[in-house]
């Protein structure tokens, strides 16, 4: 993703120079020489991925159909039902409807396609099940019987992130050079998780009309969330919040104006009601991309350009970050799974001696810990670690030992 201005503009070509209007029989010419070709070298419809899960720490490719989540195969067409947990997602493509009065037919097909592909490969790039297209939405579920929860939640979480990055910074960009109207053009993200007691997985309609599918509070709520988020802005709502103890720093409180004031909306509208007509009040909350960045794993300088001030690159200044287990040393990408409580962190910084640095250089790690199992006078406050100076005679490789809290 080191040029990734042009991410889209090579994802649409490479996937529509498939695309034209053809007759029956140059159809069935068409549809051999593609599997023909692909047989030969790699797929466009995985070119995104390559581009993204390495960054991740992700192997190889998430092929999974769209349809019925594989754990839950079994349920096809029968009355059993199961308990497990779903951390739901819907992206909807908000401004696209207009695109069919400005533009081309054909066009606005390859176009919206293309986006739709693009949100697909995004999703799959962090593990997702695409569960549904629905005309410019898309539903997927993160997480699985071999996925440990909050790690299903980290996947959504960066998959909502890298959604925004990707539009912002390459679809838009894509768009304006083509003399396209992109400024009422974006992505609306619902995002929220159901542990196991809430979420019941069934087949819904009947054997050849229907689909099996999770039902609960937190799945109708992640499309809700969809309906209340902004443009480009993702909405996580409270089962997700609660179930990592989700950062203040990482979300914010969404308002708005109303009678010339500010007003705070910090649940869900309208609020739904139980038996005894007592409110729900499930909260939620909007995620914060810029202060996200900062942990997100997506390359560096590619932050850097997005976040200004907040995030600095330098080629000649490399760090890591590795956990120990059973005494095993084991790199861990940020953000991109969470680790059990009381899991040693060893950061390592190198910075090459033959370049242009203005020496000595000043290290300082910086750690804050979130959370209810992080004592409360060192709760959300940033603390001080390790300082040191070094000249350019010295090679670098600080190493600083940190705890790492969760729920």
């Amino acid at each position: 993703m080191s040029n990734l201005e042009s991410l889209f503009q090579n994802y649409y070509e490479q996937i529509n120079n498939k695309h034209s209007s053809l007759t029956k029989n140059e159809s069935l010419e068409a549809y051999d020489s593609l599997t023909e070709s692909l047989t030969l070298g790699p797929q466009a419809e995985f070119l995104l991925q390559a581009q993204i899960r390495p960054h991740f720490g992700k192997k190889g490719v998430n092929n999974s159909p769209i349809g019925t989540h594989p754990d839950f195969i079994a349920l096809e067409s029968t009355r059993a039902t199961q308990n497990h947990y779903a951390c739901t997602l819907f992206v909807d493509i908000k401004g696209s409807t207009r695109l069919s009065l400005l533009y081309d037919l054909d066009f606005v097909f390859k176009f919206k396609n293309t986006v739709i592909q693009a949100c697909v490969e995004i999703i799959r790039s962090f593990d997702g099940h695409v569960h549904r297209l629905m005309g410019d939405a898309v539903m997927a579920f993160f997480g699985g019987s071999s996925t440990e929860k909050e790690d299903a939640i980290a996947d959504a979480i960066n998959c909502s992130i890298t959604l925004r990055a990707i539009l912002e910074e390459s679809i838009k960009p894509w768009m304006e050079k083509q003399g396209l109207e992109a400024k009422d053009f974006g992505f609306r993200v619902g995002c929220d998780f159901g542990d196991n007691h809430e979420v019941i997985w069934g087949s819904f309609g009947y054997q050849n009309v229907g689909e099996v599918s999770a039902a609960g509070l937190p799945v109708d709520m992640a499309s809700k969330l969809q309906g209340l988020a902004r443009k480009n802005e993702t909405m996580l709502g409270q089962g997700l919040l609660d179930y990592v103890n989700w950062p203040e720093k990482y979300s914010n409180i969404k308002t708005r104006v109303k009678n010339n004031s500010v007003e705070n909306l910090p649940i869900v509208t309208p609020n739904l009601t139980y038996k005894d007509n007592s409110s729900l009040n499930y909260k939620m909350r909007q995620l914060s991309y810029l202060n996200c960045l900062e942990f997100s794993a997506l390359p560096r300088d590619f932050r850097e350009r997005i976040s200004g001030s907040q995030i600095k690159a330098n080629s000649h200044i490399e760090y890591k970050c590795f956990s120990i287990v059973d005494e095993e040393k084991k790199e861990y990408i940020s953000s991109s799974r969470f680790l059990d409580p009381d899991i040693s962190l060893v950061f390592e910084v190198q910075a090459q001696t033959a370049n242009r640095l203005l020496f000595p250089l000043k290290v300082c790690f910086t750690k804050t810990n979130h959370g209810v199992a992080t004592p409360i006078e060192e709760r959300d406050i940033e603390q001080k670690n390790l300082s040191g100076t070094y000249k350019r005679n010295d090679l670098i490789n600080i190493v600083v030992q940190l705890l790492h809290y969760r729920k």
